[in-house]
Order: structure tokens, then sequence, then C-alpha cells
């Protein structure tokens, strides 16, 4: 059954040259860029916290962005949100990469390049970050749909928030909700992941009042679980919510099997719920079709159109180069991607949603949309590449080839 809704007229609150929509690394990551490269940029987040899965969801650790032989090789504004969080708690890396500078290779290799954090300090330092750079950031605002004009460029962004209906001028747009929402809005091809599983990080506390941190999930690529539990397809609202009850049902099922083993040994319970996500903690959900996607014949392939240069956080070895092809729409000319809705599929793409890769394809999609807008360019498939290279070396990242094909070893 559908219905139709009456038409309406709506205000426009404000016009942008860059719209970033989320707030998860990746589109922190462009929104810095686009602003810092002199963008009117806005920022536009659906909660109350920035950071995504990596604050809102405890999902807590700053993935690799060296190879594990001792090479960083990300850089950037990837390496600045990773050491965000050493500025307002007294976290740091992993050995010898708290000052690689000093380090021999042989200490490097001892450790990744790897950080575990707190939620705030990461979210709290991320909005810092953004309003020193003039970015405008609304919170508590959701994008439901876009407008386009005759040549299919997007004009303004629809979204829904306290104050009701409203729309938002832009010239430039990233998809930054992990969830490829607005290349949904756009009618771009995606393509939708099978292999979402329950899951439901939270802390836990003690009867000493001590908070404990407890990773908890069911593992896709576990065949006995794969049976025994059932995938969600995290673009269907149904499925979402049914996801949260159940990955709620992990939280208490790992506190009584604690509370039995603490009864056996003390005879009394030790362990209570302190902190459940306040998103769902989904691996993948919707990601665009650009004009190149990535797969696990990239590993160790140069592009002559690389943008950033990523790790394999699951192992040693594996490095990537990220094309600029796989982040811009093929319909909508002035739509890009940034974070886990990048063109990736298959294994890559697992390698690819993490928060390294989401923040480094957030640089290069908010400084594209910056060039483009310094140069009166509307399509990003028209930007010079070579250009968006040297910008993005100007701003300290490594675009190293020999990284890439592992000549280092």
């Amino acid at each position: 059954m559908t219905i139709t809704l009456p038409e309406r007229t709506v205000p426009q609150h404000g016009e942008y040259d860059v719209i970033v929509a989320g707030g998860g690394f990746g589109g922190v990551a462009a929104a810095l860029a686009a602003a810092r490269n002199g963008a009117k940029t806005c920022l536009i987040e659906k909660s109350a916290t920035l950071g995504g899965l990596g604050t809102a969801g405890f999902v807590v650790i700053y993935l690799p962005i060296c190879d594990g032989f001792g090479h960083q090789v990300s850089f950037g504004i990837v390496e600045e949100l990773l050491r965000l969080p050493m500025k307002y708690s007294p976290v740091k890396p992993n050995g010898a990469w708290d000052k690689p500078q000093d380090a021999t290779i042989e200490e490097l290799k001892a450790h990744r390049y790897e950080l575990i954090y707190h939620p705030a300090t990461m979210s709290l330092g991320m909005e810092r970050v953004l309003l020193d750079a003039g970015v405008t950031i609304f919170y508590d605002t959701l994008i439901t749909d876009i407008v386009k004009d005759a040549t299919g460029t997007i004009t303004h962004v629809v979204v829904e928030n306290k104050s009701g209906c409203g729309v938002f001028a832009t010239k430039f747009v990233v998809d930054g909700t992990g969830d490829a929402d607005l290349c949904k809005y756009a009618e771009e091809e995606c393509e939708i992941a099978k292999l979402n599983k329950l899951a439901a990080w939270h802390y836990s506390l003690d009867v000493d009042n001590k908070i404990e941190l407890r990773p908890q999930s069911v593992h896709p690529y576990n065949s006995k679980d794969h049976v025994a539990h059932p995938c969600y397809d995290g673009t269907d609202f149904r499925q979402v919510s049914e996801h949260l009850i159940r990955s709620h049902e992990l939280v208490l099922n790992d506190t009584n099997l604690r509370n039995k083993k603490a009864i056996e040994e003390t005879g009394k319970e030790r362990f209570f719920p302190a902190f459940v996500p306040s998103m769902a903690s989904f691996r993948m959900t919707r990601r665009i079709v650009a004009p190149y996607t990535m797969t696990e014949a990239d590993m160790h392939v140069w592009h002559d159109d690389a943008v950033g240069i990523f790790s394999d956080w699951r192992k040693s070895g594996p490095v990537y180069a990220l094309p600029y092809r796989a982040l811009y729409a093929q319909r909508t000319p002035n739509l890009i991607t940034a974070g886990r809705c990048i063109s990736t599929t298959g294994d890559t793409w697992d390698v690819a949603r993490v928060i390294p890769v989401c923040s480094i394809s957030g640089e290069a999609a908010g400084t594209a949309a910056a060039l483009c807008l310094q140069n009166n360019i509307q399509c990003f498939a028209d930007l010079n590449v070579a250009a968006l290279q040297a910008q993005l070396v100007n701003a300290g990242v490594k675009l190293d080839k020999a990284l890439v094909e592992n000549i280092y070893g």
C-alpha cells in the first residue's frame, strides 16, 4: 500500500559550497579537507555525536596505518585523527609508533601503528578541529532527499530536524553516510552487503565500578556462526531494528555468562551492563558503484589516479592504492563518496570499510570538492587528477608507488 503526501513549501536554511552528509570518520575528514582548502563547508549529522561506529558504536580501535613490516603507508588527516585523542587523554600508539622518527625499522616492525582510544576524546576532539577549520555542524538533522536540476546536478539536500522539513543549497555533496544514502536518493547504481551479523560492542561495570570494553559480535566469516545466525540488511528499517534488539541480547547473554562464572567463584554477581551502542553496528550496508570498483586484484597494484594508500588491518603485508575513480558518482556530476560506501567489493570491501580508509577517502573527497570549486569545475570526473594529487601531497599525504608495489619488502 502507498499513499500520496501533499506538496509543501519548505524553507531554505542556508547555502554552502560543500555539504558533507554524515559525521563518521569519512565525513569528518572530508569536511576538514574541504574547509581547509577554502570551501564554505557544512557537515550534517543525524545523531548527537561525531565519529559514527568509532564513537557511538564503541568500536574504538583506530586500525593500522602501517603495512606491518615497519613502514607507515597512510599519511595526512588519517594520522592527524589517529593522534587526536592524545590531546585529551593519556592514550598512545603501540610501541615505537609513539615517536616513529626516533625508532629503528626493527622496533617499528614489532607493532602495528594503531590506537585504542576513548569515544568521548575522539568525538569531542573531532568537533573542536572541525570548528577550528570553519566547518558548520548541524547535529540531530537527517538528510531525507535531494533536489536535482535538469543536468542531474544536486542543487539542494532535504533535511528533517526539530525545525521540521527544510533544504540547504549546495554546489558539491560528499556522501559520508556509510550507507550510500545520498547515492540512493540520486538513483546511482549501488551494491548491498549480505554478510552483516549481530554485533554490540559495549561497556560493562563491575562491583568495584571498573569500566571494561566488551567487543561482542558474531563473526560473518566463521562457518559455524554463519549457519547459526542470520544475516541482516542494514538498509531495511525492520532488519535494522531486529539487529539492534538481537545485539542487545548478546550484551545480556555476555553479562549472564560472566556472572555465572563469578557466582561459582565468589558466590555473587559481579558484572553489569553499563553502556550499549547508540547506533546499529553493521560492518557494511550499501555502497556506490563508481567508474572503478576495487577488488582483491588491486593488492600491490599502483593506480595513476591514486589519492591515498592503505594497508590490510587484518594481516601484515597487503597494501592498496585508492584510485580517485572509486569515489565519484557516474550519473550525478557533483556527488562523491567517502567512508565505507566507496566503490569496493568482496573481501576488499571488508578491508576498506574501517576507520583509516574512511579517513583517507574523506580527505581525498573533500579536497576534490574544494578544487572543483576553485577551478569552476561542475563535475568530479572532470577534475585534473594530477592537481588533486599535488594538493594532497602538499597537505601531507604520501603517494609512494614503491610502498604499494611492495618494493621495500
